[in-house]
């Protein structure tokens, strides 16, 4: 008897819906719970249906079996969802030479945290999510249902060494800005608008002293209440949505002159 294939399960609505937009390469089935369906699903069904992509209804009983996150009675069997290789970022880097925003996690543990990143970085137009070998969250399915499709959207690139991949980085003209509770610049006090990667700490110890000393410059986020501070799912949306404003702003004299 031959091995069943290896696949990963999406659920809800938002990580189906996006998964499904992105294209049918890597889709194997779409479940839905039997008996009256929203609009939302409804659309699922038939955005599959278009696809080619077989549907099945089954009991919500049987999603319940599957997860113990909320499934919005919606599942989708896919491929696996994978970490790509140092040779990956070497392709993204050739094909994206201006304008490069790149988010490096260094330290993020939790999956549900590490999806929330995933789903900014896309939301936010990020070119490429760079996360360590060691010491990072899987890309499992908690992960791949908070980031709600994210992780279909933006390419992970593992590797082994960060440090080492940061200094390559520099070299291609790549700024990399550090998050640091305690730095003296705030972000939007750095330029952003050109080829930037920020990494982001873990929640507990930040970053680490090594990617720390490598990064070209620190900031922070202005808080009234330190003690409380954000997220770091949270804080990545921030960092990446002030990346964004500053390029938007750029742009916006070339296009009032048009």
């Amino acid at each position: 008897m031959k091995d069943a294939a290896v696949t990963d399960v999406l659920f809800g609505i938002n990580s189906v819906e996006s998964r499904l937009l992105a294209g049918k390469q890597g889709v194997h089935t779409l479940t839905v719970r039997e008996g009256p369906l929203s609009r939302r699903v409804e659309a699922l069904v038939e955005l599959a249906e278009s696809a080619a992509i077989p549907v099945q209804r089954v009991a919500d009983r049987a999603l319940d079996e599957m997860t113990s996150i909320s499934h919005q009675g919606v599942a989708l069997t896919v491929a696996p969802m994978v970490m790509l290789g140092e040779k990956a970022l070497d392709q993204i880097l050739e094909a994206n030479t201006e304008g490069l925003l790149l988010l490096v996690l260094d330290g993020v543990t939790d999956p549900r945290n590490f999806g929330a990143c995933l789903r900014s970085a896309a939301t936010l137009g990020v070119h490429c999510v760079i996360v360590p070998k060691d010491n990072s969250a899987p890309l499992n399915a908690a992960a791949a249902k908070t980031a709600s499709g994210g992780a279909s959207i933006v390419p992970v690139v593992q590797v082994v060494n960060l440090v080492r991949c940061i200094e390559q980085l520099k070299q291609r003209g790549i700024w990399i800005v550090g998050t640091l509770l305690e730095a003296d610049q705030a972000i939007e006090q750095v330029d952003l608008s050109g080829n930037v990667a920020i990494v982001m700490g873990s929640e507990e110890r930040g970053m680490r002293d090594r990617t720390t000393k490598a990064c070209d410059y620190l900031v922070n986020i202005p808080m009234p209440y330190v003690n409380l501070g954000f997220n770091v799912s949270v804080a990545t949306g921030i960092c990446l949505y002030e990346a964004v404003r500053q390029r938007l702003h750029a742009a916006l004299p070339s296009v009032l002159s048009e």
